[in-house]
C-alpha cells in the first residue's frame, strides 16, 4: 500500500536519501559531486522548504511524498515562478525498484490540484538531455521549451490527462 502525503522539514533528510539513491540508480554517469553530496542536497531542502532557493520560485510551494512501509520511495516538488511558465516541477524522484507502479502518476496527480487551486495555468520541469525518464512527461502531453526544459500550457488538461489513469 503506498500512501501519498504532503511532506514537511521533518522529512528533509528521507528526501535528501531518495533524490541521492534515486540519481545514482538511474543516471549515475550524469551526476557530479555536488549532485549527490549529502550534506550540499540536504542544505538544498532546507532553503527549498524555508522559501529561499530556488531564486525564480515564489514563496508557494509543497512537497507531496510516496511513503510504503514508513518510508519514503518517491516525492514530488512544486512552486509557482517567474521562469518560464507559472509553476515549476522542482524535484520528481520514484526510486527505481519502485517505478512502473503508478506511484509517479499518482505523485503527479497530487501536485496537479494545488498548482490549479493556486491559480498556475502552466506548468515546467527542467530535465537533463539524457534523462531516461523523459518518456513520462511526453505521455502527459509534455512539450519540450529547448532540450533542458519540459512543460504543458494547460494544467486542467493535463489534469485530465493524469486523472485518466
Amino acid at each position: 500500500m503506498i500512501d501519498i502525503e504532503i511532506a514537511s522539514v521533518a522529512d528533509i533528510e528521507e528526501l535528501t536519501r531518495v533524490e541521492i539513491e534515486s540519481k545514482l540508480q538511474s543516471f549515475p554517469e550524469h551526476m557530479d559531486d555536488m549532485d549527490v553530496d549529502y550534506a550540499t542536497r540536504k542544505y538544498r531542502w532546507q532553503t527549498y522548504f524555508k522559501g529561499e532557493s530556488p531564486e525564480s520560485a515564489k514563496p508557494e510551494r509543497i512537497v507531496f511524498k510516496a511513503v510504503k512501509n514508513k518510508h519514503i520511495i518517491g516525492f514530488i516538488a512544486g512552486h509557482l515562478t517567474n521562469r518560464h511558465k507559472d509553476a515549476e516541477m522542482q524535484n520528481f524522484y520514484v526510486l527505481q525498484k519502485d517505478q512502473r507502479q503508478g506511484i509517479g502518476s499518482g505523485l503527479l496527480k497530487s501536485l496537479l490540484p494545488w498548482l490549479i487551486s493556486h491559480n498556475a495555468k502552466s506548468l515546467c520541469v527542467g530535465i537533463f538531455p539524457e534523462n531516461p525518464y523523459q518518456a513520462f512527461y511526453l505521455k502527459y502531453g509534455g512539450k519540450y521549451l529547448n532540450p533542458h526544459w519540459v512543460y504543458w500550457d494547460d494544467l486542467p488538461l493535463l489534469q485530465e490527462e493524469v486523472n485518466k489513469l
